[in-house]
């Protein structure tokens, strides 16, 4: 019961909103009222909410209740679940009683810009303090109703500077937007920009008949995880919000949201009142699919996966944005272990978009956890050809022609790497580990492992690297000195494990060679590795 008072509370707080000292006991004592007559629903609405699940709280709640406590509670769920008519009925019995706390004003806020009573909503702004959630709010609709108006002028400000993204589409419902260009040249330089502001700043360009710089922020600002092509193609659809200049509602829905990120960054438990950003942008326009997206995100996080991928799934197969709601709906159900399913959207999705990076790594990776290296390595090389040659790419296709048993080629791939950048530590330590498991060229191999150490002293995985260079050098209680240290870091590595029983038998220490291999099966899922080690056993026990 307390989790769930901690909770809302935080919500309180967040939103600017001050509790007395009197208040939070009122609250506590309250709680034996709660207890004696209405236990079982607040109990089971506590555990959803606890889960982060406000949806289903809310349909628990969903009754007549008599209760502040339980109806403060009801307020609170539909409020982060977006049911704000529901959370603003509420709100008029609970908002006398507590004065001093503005939340139960925010549906009443929501639903007056959502009617376009502009009037209304500065009046709530000049009575009340919001968080930074929604106050820099205040120029976006005071710039709107002065346009509205016509008591501005363009020139009132020529700090082109200061304009956001949202200024400008405000402006644009005003003015041409040839007069416009050159704040949207400015916001084009920011690098301040997340996906809906570049597609929002596309528009504008389109509109603008200016289909090079439209082109152009497509193709280069926007992340490979979105179809360019498709975008490019059908940026004039009919129920694109991008397409036509920007309602209020679309301009404050994506500013909320731009809120919710910032939020998000300051506050890393503040998941609640993200949500109620989020809820209230896609309140004020259904169709910012961002907002759904981030929404999904935060349910995947809390564990709520069920939810997480209602709202992806509500994002439609012509949205701008259903390439990444298709790649994170893959991250969802491989975190469900749900293998069958995730083969199938997989497979599915490559055929849509069969040259996206993001899911060629995602299937180069579901060929390696099968062993199928050869599939791989092939896909590696695709991605080399399309994209081009980065490191990172480099390192895994030539990782993968190891494993193929194509080291020489792997080698000189590895050794270029190294030339370009002889600091890399991951590269360093597997040509190491390598050349150690082929005995070769062990001083060599000794020079490279000692350089990632050097970057990364207290790497488990490269102190039994050099464990196992000083092994085959011969070197043992060197060896043991590295795999000792290297176990203390990776208790349950059953190859470190392995490596360090096999030290211990080169100095005669038999017992203790024993007992670490023991716990090397215990740890080790590999079959033919465990019987490797059996046979060890069978040979010394």
């Amino acid at each position: 019961m307390i989790k769930i008072i901690i909770v809302f509370l935080l919500v309180l707080n967040l939103t600017g909103c001050n509790v007395t000292k009197k208040e939070l006991e009122i609250y506590n004592n309250s709680n034996k009222e709660i207890v004696s007559s209405d236990s079982a629903t607040f109990l089971t609405a506590n555990y959803y909410i606890s889960k982060g699940d406000a949806y289903t709280a809310s349909k628990i709640l969903n009754k007549r209740i008599e209760s502040f406590k339980l109806l403060q509670l009801k307020f609170f769920t539909n409020l982060v679940s977006g049911n704000f008519e529901v959370a603003n009925n509420i709100s008029v019995i609970l908002a006398p009683k507590f004065k001093k706390n503005n939340i139960y004003h925010l549906p009443r806020y929501i639903i007056d810009i959502k009617k376009n009573k502009i009037n209304q909503s500065f009046g709530f702004f000049e009575k009340n303090k919001l968080s930074i959630g929604l106050n820099n709010l205040i120029p976006l609709i005071k710039l709107w109703v002065l346009k509205e108006e016509n008591k501005i002028d363009l020139k009132f400000n020529n700090d082109h500077e200061k304009w956001s993204i949202h200024k400008l589409l405000i402006l644009e419902n005003f003015n041409k937007p040839a007069n416009l260009k050159k704040i949207a040249d400015k916001i084009y330089k920011s690098e301040n920009l997340n996906s809906n502001d570049i597609l929002l700043l596309a528009g504008f360009y389109f509109r603008l008949k200016d289909f090079d710089k439209f082109n152009k922020i497509v193709r280069t600002k926007l992340s490979d995880q979105f179809d360019k092509e498709y975008i490019v193609k059908n940026f004039s659809v009919n129920n694109n919000i991008f397409y036509k200049t920007p309602t209020l509602h679309t301009i404050l829905a994506s500013k909320i949201y731009n809120n919710s990120i910032f939020n998000n960054k300051q506050n890393d438990n503040s998941y609640s009142f993200q949500k109620i950003l989020l809820e209230m942008s896609l309140y004020l326009c259904p169709n910012l699919d961002i907002a759904k997206y981030s929404l999904a995100e935060i349910y995947n996080l809390e564990k709520t996966n069920e939810i997480a991928l209602k709202k992806l799934e509500s994002i439609s197969l012509s949205s701008f944005f259903f390439l990444p709601s298709s790649l994170k709906k893959l991250s969802v159900i491989k975190s469900l272990d749900n293998e069958h399913d995730y083969k199938n959207l997989l497979f599915k999705f490559k055929k849509r978009w069969p040259t996206n990076k993001f899911l060629l790594y995602r299937l180069a990776t579901y060929y390696k956890s099968r062993k199928k290296y050869y599939q791989s390595a092939k896909i590696y090389k695709n991605i080399i050809n399309i994209y081009g040659e980065s490191d990172r790419d480099l390192f895994l296709y030539a990782s993968n022609l190891d494993k193929i048993g194509k080291w020489n080629d792997a080698k000189i791939l590895f050794l270029n790497l190294l030339k370009k950048n002889p600091m890399d530590t991951h590269t360093l330590n597997y040509v190491s580990y390598k050349l150690a498991l082929k005995n070769q060229d062990l001083d060599f191999a000794l020079s490279l492992i000692k350089k990632a150490l050097n970057l990364d002293p207290d790497n488990g995985y490269f102190l039994d690297t050099i464990g196992w260079v000083e092994f085959k050098r011969k070197n043992y209680k060197k060896a043991t000195f590295y795999l000792e240290k290297s176990t203390s870091i990776l208790p349950k590595s059953s190859e470190v494990l392995d490596h360090l029983g096999d030290s211990y038998l080169m100095l005669g220490r038999k017992n203790e060679a024993i007992f670490e291999w023991k716990k090397a099966i215990k740890y080790e899922k590999n079959k033919n590795i465990i019987k490797i080690i059996k046979k060890k056993l069978s040979k010394y026990e």
